[in-house]
């Protein structure tokens, strides 16, 4: 992210207020996907005997809400364990919802945030300070990634798995590139937009999540056509069908494999870490490979 974004953000939340329609359907998305991993943690409670069986009572997932912007989604993941908001810019997010813990930092490093021993000027607590360490169960990052700079994309992805558990869940959405370009141009929003505006497509997304997770489910929501939005009536005819009426739980899941809706929604799973070498493992190969082969990783050593 650049400087100055954070300004920029703090008055950006102000003026947003009920959630709209784009919104709600990515809402849909991430609560679907979250029940299906309080449904598994659940099951594994009960495979293992655990007291959370005997009680019958959910599993507390721990939910990272990374770029959690004016806070609602925060909340709604609140209602599934202990959420925790982190964001460059939470002063209204801290505002509206008082009782949750938000962390002001940045996003790109929430190793950071999670250390508050050497924590600076770009990441500091938040109204309330929670007491979070590494090892959240799931991470959600809605509409976050196409503000980050493509050349660091990847650094927030490595930034979300480095605050996961080891096999963390991430839920991700984000504008699907050849739609929303789409979009913009037809209804000419090009003035709306955020300062960071770098849109990726359903292959862009993929190469980018498997630097660090296994992609379990790729797909898209939202189906509303450009030239219907243009059209007012035409628009708010669609959006009541859509909806209102609920035509979007028959649409959603026949259109979503088409990667032709609005928004990308992706769930990974963090890839485990790599076994370090076996004790000995390169000492048994040079000496394998002979004297001459040994002394000369002695040399590189001693350098």
């Amino acid at each position: 992210m650049k400087a100055g974004d954070k300004t920029f953000y703090d008055g950006y939340w102000k003026d947003r207020l009920a959630l709209t329609c784009d919104e709600k359907c990515r809402l849909r998305f991430i609560v679907s996907e979250l029940g299906t991993i309080v449904r598994r943690e659940a099951r594994a409670a009960i495979d293992l005997g655990t007291k959370l069986a005997a009680a019958g009572s959910k599993p507390r997932l721990r939910i990272a809400d990374v770029g959690c912007g004016r806070g609602w989604l925060t909340e709604v993941l609140s209602h599934f364990g202990e959420a925790v908001g982190f964001d460059q810019s939470t002063v209204e997010a801290a505002r509206r919802y008082p009782r949750l813990r938000f962390v002001e930092c940045d996003v790109l490093d929430l190793g950071r945030a999670l250390a508050p021993t050497k924590r600076d000027e770009h990441c500091k607590p938040g109204p309330r300070e929670p007491d979070v360490t590494a090892g959240f169960d799931v991470a959600v990052c809605s509409e976050v990634v196409e503000h980050i700079r493509q050349e660091d994309q990847l650094r927030l992805v490595e930034s979300i798995a480095g605050i996961l558990r080891q096999d963390g869940t991430l839920i991700l959405t984000t504008p699907n590139r050849p739609v929303v370009a789409d979009v913009v141009k037809t209804l000419t929003l090009q003035n709306e937009l955020q300062p960071v505006e770098d849109w990726l497509d359903a292959d862009a997304l993929t190469r980018l999540l498997r630097q660090h997770f296994e992609v379990q489910e790729l797909t898209t929501v939202m189906f509303f056509p450009a030239r219907v939005r243009k059209v007012g009536p035409l628009s708010r005819a669609y959006r009541t069908f859509y909806e209102t009426w609920g035509a979007h739980r028959a649409m959603d899941p026949i259109l979503g494999p088409t990667l032709r809706g609005l928004y990308l929604g992706a769930v990974a799973r963090k890839r485990p870490a790599s076994p370090p070498p076996a004790a000995g493992a390169a000492d048994r190969r040079d000496a394998a490979k002979g004297p001459s082969a040994a002394g000369a990783a002695a040399a590189n050593g001693a350098r």
